[in-house]
């Protein structure tokens, strides 16, 4: 089976981006006497290390950090590197990354947002708000959010491989994604959890349904808007000119059965038609950090109900509801937002998102309220990839700074 081009939970995500283990130590730090301006420079030291060691092998020429300490301190904001492999301008700050499935936290949220005005339920029937697909009607949108809808992913198909590797550039219609996989339940609802990117297409067509709007890609926008992100933008197919031109070339370095042609090949000005809802959304390390303290703190984005329902955990292992993690069923995934407690770390949140050319991380750590954003520039195969061990030594970094 193709594995999901975004997937993060279980198996994807676990590998990538795991933090701790017991055959994991923490790397030693040398900034234990170091002031902010002194971690500015130890964390630039981290991402050139990682440049000249692991971009070569992961065909990546850039590199993007925020850092938030506690809510109310300033971001330390770096990037490094170049915007394409091997020339082209240095990265900034400002420079754009596709996020991919941290999108699905946007959708969620405005799946939340209709619910708190009363438009829709997340435990009622889709069949409620979309007839057009009789054999899905008594799903729901919890069901879907959670990856415990038992949908296949369309990005898991040939008919999705066949049709991206043929025509890169469609402009191809969430319905066309979504009939990719229609009629089929792969399991019974419920029973287990399995990544898919389906059910955020179907909450994306039931946003657009229940929205004074009409329009999801102009919810996403007002969301956007409100929590004022600057360098955030959401598009269904192609970004305009001069949005396309702050993205950094992104480069697909793996071996998914019929994409041979990619590899090597910057995939940035290629339709994201294919990700929507799921995983279309252009972004900098910054706004990411500002969106995932709007999410997970406070009752300005979500009401107190639905920020609930947003971090309602089930089990990655037995799809069954859970309070937190633990360390024995370590991982739990809510809506459009997943959870870990690992050894060292404890409880923290956090979402990889993946596109053909991307991987870009967000963690929130409740007990010290720390929020890290990393992004890079190239998806290689997940057993060429470190980024994990990047985030270890930035983890191992910040805390040895001086507590102050």
């Amino acid at each position: 089976m193709v594995r999901a081009f975004m997937q993060t939970l279980p198996t994807a995500l676990l590998a990538a981006f795991v933090l701790s283990s017991p055959a994991i130590a923490l790397p030693h730090s040398s900034t234990a006497t170091a002031g902010p301006a002194l971690l500015r420079t130890a964390l630039q030291r981290d991402l050139d290390a990682y440049l000249k060691d692991r971009c070569p092998k992961e065909h990546c020429s850039a590199l993007s950090l925020s850092v938030s300490l506690g809510r109310g301190t300033p971001d330390i904001n770096l990037a490094r590197g170049t915007t394409q492999y091997g020339s082209g301008p240095r990265v900034t700050p400002a420079s754009l990354y596709q996020i991919g499935s941290n999108t699905k936290s946007f959708t969620a949220v405005a799946v939340l947002q209709l619910e708190a005005q009363g438009r829709l339920s997340i435990d009622a029937p889709i069949g409620n708000y979309l007839p057009q697909y009789p054999a899905f009607r008594n799903l729901t949108l919890r069901r879907l959010l959670s990856m415990t809808g038992g949908l296949e992913s369309y990005d898991n198909t040939q008919a999705w491989l066949r049709s991206y590797a043929n025509d890169p550039m469609a402009d191809v219609p969430s319905d066309t994604l979504i009939r990719m996989v229609y009629p089929k339940i792969k399991f019974t609802p419920g029973t287990r959890y399995y990544y898919s990117n389906t059910g955020y297409l179907l909450a994306q067509e039931v946003v657009a349904a229940r929205s004074l709007s009409k329009s999801y890609d102009a919810e996403i926008a007002r969301i956007i808007s409100s929590v004022g992100l600057k360098n955030t933008f959401y598009a269904s197919h192609l970004y305009p000119a001069p949005i396309a031109r702050r993205v950094v070339s992104g480069y697909y370095e793996n071996n998914d059965p019929g994409f041979g042609k990619f590899i090597g090949k910057d995939m940035t000005p290629y339709s994201l038609s294919w990700a929507q809802g799921a995983g279309a959304i252009v972004s900098t390390p910054e706004d990411l950090v500002a969106w995932a303290r709007a999410m997970y703190q406070g009752t300005a984005l979500l009401p107190a109900k639905q920020k609930r329902e947003l971090m309602s955990l089930v089990s990655v292992k037995t799809a069954r509801r859970i309070n937190v993690p633990t360390p024995a069923d370590p991982a739990g995934f809510g809506l459009g937002v997943a959870q870990r407690n690992d050894p060292g770390f404890g409880p923290y949140w956090f979402y990889q998102g993946e596109t053909l050319g991307f991987r870009a991380a967000h963690l929130y750590f409740p007990d010290s309220d720390l929020v890290v954003t990393l992004f890079a520039n190239s998806r290689p195969i997940e057993s060429n990839s470190d980024l994990h061990k990047l985030f270890l030594k930035i983890y191992a970094t910040i805390k040895a700074r001086p507590k102050s």
